[in-house]
């Protein structure tokens, strides 16, 4: 899934269809420049890290290439962001001056960071550059607006991660036996490498409500306290918190979370849009644009400039 999809880019698959007739037919005027833009940056990115061989290969079931797929997903991205424009309009939200300054300042950054190769091959203007910026831009702002009310906030104990060692045998006699060892008087738990029949040891955890044992009772621990015996599916487990509270990863899970929170509500009040509109892309919108041509564009920042200079 392409990285730099923000949360107003995740509901195209699923959502429920209106009657063709219900369906405004809008035209996305996109240039072929700007698609090949949006293409080509994000085949540079992934081809940074897997090498161009990629492309070709069968990435389903259905025999699609990586490039197909790719190229699937450019094309969501694409009918997304006009529709996001299409709620802007609606909303009556727009830039102001500062934003349209601050948008008109990055595209001429980005501008001037193209290679001569770039823009031989992608045949960018500055002008296609910034109209692309700025509906992104908008379209951000938009997300941010239409969610800035709902109940996006996460605890930390919602979203909290402790780390447990765990030992897992078949018999409750053993567990008895590892338990007394594992209470004895200054005693460690470095039996459960040598006892336990799971090679895996070491687990983090996050909260959930939904969360089965031996996990559940994980967290009624403190930390370098050890748990009673807990049976679960036939089996027999031991468990030492190490780290009651894993600041790190709670901070990284507690930010996904509210992403998460901020996408559900975002869907709810998208998908009448999304129904409402039906965006048309041009027919020929991958004429010209062949990932195996191009191979002295290397320009892949586009989205991650952005992001870096708004979130400043």
């Amino acid at each position: 899934f392409l990285i730099f999809l923000t949360v107003m880019l995740f509901f195209v698959s699923g959502c429920s269809k209106m009657p063709e007739g219900m369906l405004k037919q809008d035209a996305e005027q996109y240039t072929q420049e700007q698609i090949r833009l949006i293409a080509i940056t994000e085949r540079n990115r992934y081809q940074n890290i897997y090498t161009g061989q990629l492309w070709g290969v069968t990435a389903d079931s259905n025999g699609n290439t990586f490039e197909t797929l790719l190229k699937n997903q450019v094309q969501q991205f694409l009918e997304e962001l006009a529709v996001v424009d299409r709620m802007a309009q609606e909303e009556n939200i727009s830039l102001t001056g500062q934003e349209e300054d601050d948008i008109k300042n990055l595209s001429s950054e980005f501008f001037q960071s193209l290679s001569n190769e770039d823009l031989n091959y992608l045949q960018i203007t500055e002008n296609d550059v910034l109209d692309l910026y700025r509906k992104y831009y908008l379209a951000d702002k938009t997300v941010g607006q239409l969610t800035d009310t709902k109940n996006l906030e996460v605890s930390d104990a919602e979203a909290k991660v402790i780390q447990v060692e765990r030992i897992e045998t078949d018999s409750r006699e053993k567990a008895e036996e590892l338990l007394l060892q594992a209470s004895e008087e200054k005693a460690d738990f470095t039996i459960a490498e040598k006892n336990s029949i799971n090679s895996q040891i070491q687990y983090q955890i996050g909260w959930d409500t939904g969360l089965k044992e031996p996990d559940r009772s994980a967290f009624d621990l403190e930390e370098n306290e050890i748990s009673p015996i807990i049976e679960a599916g036939g089996h027999f487990f031991i468990q030492k918190c190490t780290n009651a509270y894993d600041q790190t990863a709670t901070a990284e899970r507690k930010s996904k979370l509210a992403q998460q929170k901020k996408t559900e509500a975002f869907r709810q009040i998208y998908e009448p849009y999304q129904q409402k509109y039906q965006i048309r892309l041009p027919a020929d919108l991958w004429k010209n644009i062949d990932f195996s041509a191009g191979e002295g564009c290397s320009t892949d920042n586009f989205f991650t400039l952005y992001h870096s200079y708004f979130s400043n």
